[in-house]
């Protein structure tokens, strides 16, 4: 008896010295990845029932937990649900990355509640000039950077072919949508442009009045200006 009260001890110890020595974020961190591969796998019930279990082992929630399950909500149309989750982040600590992607889920949080309280958001224009436009995390000088990058890791052969001309819709969500050829240097140069800005990292959405919206870039992409 005394021997198995004394091992009972020992557990509680070693669980709570456990807890002593890492946050909830370090000790969440590979089942946020599961719920994670949940999301990107589309089983958003099961991301959620996942983060309850890991809220259930910890002493408290965190901001990326709070984060997988306001995607989750998100998806699932339940945007309410989503932005009181978004809301929650704030009460723990993140990193500046996490509070980008806090930000701009908010934005779109807020769009899809204010497009289903008002129907004529249905239809958005698609803006030339916005009062905040487009842009790409960082600056177009990152942009420039990314692109240049992937045309030198794809080992395209570039020299001597000048500039391609490129145009593409940003929509709400960050994605270059309808990528087109305005003016080429040739056709398997140009395909490969097109594949490119196809996996392109998601902008940052144009904003008119206060509001997401789609907006038309036209950009010069020079091929042979690179750092490489």
């Amino acid at each position: 008896m005394k021997f198995l009260l004394l091992v009972s001890c020992l557990i509680q110890v070693t669980v709570t010295s456990l807890f002593a020595q890492h946050t909830p974020e370090e000790m969440s961190q590979e089942y946020v990845a599961y719920a994670y591969d949940l999301i990107d796998q589309k089983d958003y019930d099961h991301a959620l029932i996942k983060t309850d279990e890991i809220i259930a082992l910890l002493p408290r929630s965190t901001a990326e937990i709070q984060y997988v399950r306001a995607l989750a909500h998100h998806y699932l149309d339940l945007d309410l649900e989503a932005k009181k989750e978004v809301d929650d982040m704030f009460n723990y600590p993140m990193n500046d990355e996490l509070k980008l992607h806090a930000d701009e889920l908010l934005v779109l949080i807020n769009h899809e509640i204010d497009k289903n309280n008002n129907p004529e958001l249905h239809h958005e224009n698609v803006f030339n000039m916005a009062e905040v436009s487009a842009k790409y995390p960082g600056g177009m000088g990152e942009f420039y950077t990314w692109f240049h990058g992937a045309l030198h890791s794809h080992g395209i052969d570039r020299e001597g072919k000048g500039k391609v001309y490129v145009s593409f819709i940003v929509t709400v969500y960050g994605k270059l949508q309808e990528v087109e050829i305005v003016k080429g240097v040739e056709e398997t140069l140009d395909d490969k442009v097109l594949e490119l800005l196809s996996e392109c990292p998601k902008w940052m959405c144009a904003m008119q009045n206060g509001k997401p919206v789609e907006q038309k870039i036209v950009l010069p992409l020079d091929l042979e200006s690179h750092p490489y």
